[in-house]
């Protein structure tokens, strides 16, 4: 049993493992630095992973000879949908046909040390080792689904005491989000334990929600796909490296920091998203690495220099346009798209395809097809040029011919002439289309546009890319005219979930 054995606590040296490397903190954070029981340390964190259930039940006091009414305790959610083990009712007693406890269930949890000492395969000190359970910590087990995430682990998982001990308070330090029945875990990860436990004291501390059985992770917006929650907290992350009413000037300061805004030698900060399905043991279908806040905080603050024109609450009108992608299906809302274009974001790759996809697909098939609220072609010229290395005047020049081929094309009716350029399968065609809107549309193509060059690139960008990127100016100035026209609620701006 380990229960004598004393543990030291304290940041020290760190593992590398983000899941160990929290619950580190988190215990320094608690407890003061020195040597604890692992009894005690254990009893510590129960009395923080349990909380009282709001109902009573009742049962049979062996010295009074009574039944006795006790409130109703269980591990917090969500750690309850990893830890399943039950609290100690003591015997039972069955009285008038019932059965009851002879005492409130107590919750208790056991490190169970080994006598033979072997090295831990977290932080490699020798020592007493524990095995590493499912229920307790279910983010290091079964290493042949992530076989390379933990190399070279084809066995159960050893925890030496620090180890073990961390895995479990780091329950105490993640962020989460609800999703239905389930839920997603972030990890917000920096490899220096001193500037991890700033990052917690002056940031996610003052930050995080508490209390909801939503979750306790600030987020713009959420929805049942990770990349799409992941977002949502990142945005709302970033908006408080500047101005802020939950940090104060020193939280403001360290975020800052973290993001690369004010100290670019900073060691970046990575966070690790998490979800899986609850069920005898928690399964793990997802594990998301995210290691480039710096880059995405720089574009996100592009972002709002793009939309300051457009908005006074420009960070509001950022989270606006990529909220904006869901669709309401029944009484709830579809946002596979929005988890998409969340995904094309955070990897640095191309949204423009889903996009269109939402415009053509979703929008122009609503009762009252819409555009895209205003501020969303800002943003997206700015990721063109940032990311995808797109000039800035050939932007331009599909921008005003978009706008033209759509507003011409409500005006003769030909929004099938639309969809036949989103269509298109190849530059022949491509062009094919161009020439036809020429003489339906009495429209003249830019000659920036006719210039294909080798390797079926326009303007140094593949083909297909521009065609895409004018399919969306295109369409979204045909929703604009046809809404201008009809009333003022067809051009109403959508946002809100």
């Amino acid at each position: 049993m380990a229960g004598s054995v004393p543990i030291h606590t304290g940041l020290g040296r760190g593992t590398g493992n983000f899941w160990i490397d929290t619950g580190l903190v988190v215990l320094d954070q608690g407890l003061e630095e020195g040597e604890h029981s692992i009894d005690a340390i254990v009893q510590w964190l129960v009395d923080r992973i349990t909380q009282k259930r709001g109902n009573t039940g009742l049962y049979y006091d062996q010295s009074t000879g009574q039944l006795r009414e006790y409130e109703k305790t269980n591990w917090a959610y969500p750690i309850n949908l990893f830890i399943k083990v039950a609290g100690d009712a003591g015997e039972k007693v069955t009285i008038g046909g019932e059965t009851y406890p002879t005492q409130p269930p107590t919750f208790q949890l056991k490190l169970d040390l080994s006598k033979k000492p072997a090295f831990c395969d977290i932080c490699s000190e020798h020592g007493p080792v524990t095995d590493a359970k499912m229920w307790m910590f279910p983010f290091l087990v079964d290493p042949s689904k992530f076989a390379n995430f933990y190399p070279g682990l084809r066995r159960g998982t050893k925890l030496c005491a620090r180890c073990a001990l961390a895995g479990l308070a780091a329950y105490l330090g993640w962020l989460w989000k609800a999703q239905g029945r389930d839920a997603l875990h972030f990890f917000i990860f920096h490899s220096d334990l001193e500037e991890m436990k700033r990052l917690h004291r002056s940031v996610l501390g003052p930050l995080r929600a508490q209390g909801g059985r939503g979750g306790n992770a600030p987020v713009a917006f959420s929805g049942p796909y990770l990349h799409e929650t992941t977002l949502g907290l990142l945005l709302e992350l970033f908006s408080h490296a500047r101005s802020s009413d939950m940090l104060d000037e020193e939280g403001r300061a360290a975020l800052a920091e973290f993001l690369g805004a004010t100290v670019v030698t900073s060691l970046p900060v990575t966070l690790y998203a998490i979800s899986g399905k609850p069920a005898q043991a928690f399964n793990m279908t997802d594990l998301r690495e995210f290691s480039r806040l710096h880059d995405l905080f720089q574009l996100y603050e592009r972002w709002l220099e793009a939309v300051s024109e457009v908005d006074k609450n420009p960070h509001g009108r950022v989270v606006t346009v990529f909220r904006q992608f869901q669709a309401q299906q029944g009484k709830s809302w579809e946002t596979l798209w929005r988890d998409r274009i969340a995904w094309s974001v955070l990897s640095f790759s191309d949204p423009f395809p889903f996009i269109e996809q939402f415009l053509y697909e979703v929008r122009v098939r609503e009762e009252s097809p819409r555009p895209l609220v205003r501020g969303t072609l800002e943003v997206f010229e700015q990721y063109g040029q940032e990311v995808m290395g797109m000039d800035e005047q050939f932007q331009r020049t599909l921008a005003g011919f978009g706008h033209n081929l759509g507003t011409a094309a409500q005006e003769h009716n030909e929004m099938g002439l639309l969809y036949e350029l989103r269509n298109a399968k190849n530059p022949e065609a491509f062009y094919r289309v161009l020439n036809d809107a020429q003489f339906r549309l009495e429209t003249t193509i830019p000659e920036a546009l006719l210039r294909i060059e080798k390797g079926e690139r326009i303007a140094g960008v593949p083909w297909v890319r521009v065609k895409t990127i004018l399919a969306i100016y295109a369409m979204n100035a045909f929703l604009r005219k046809a809404g201008n026209q009809s009333s003022p609620s067809q051009g109403r701006e959508e946002g809100q979930e």
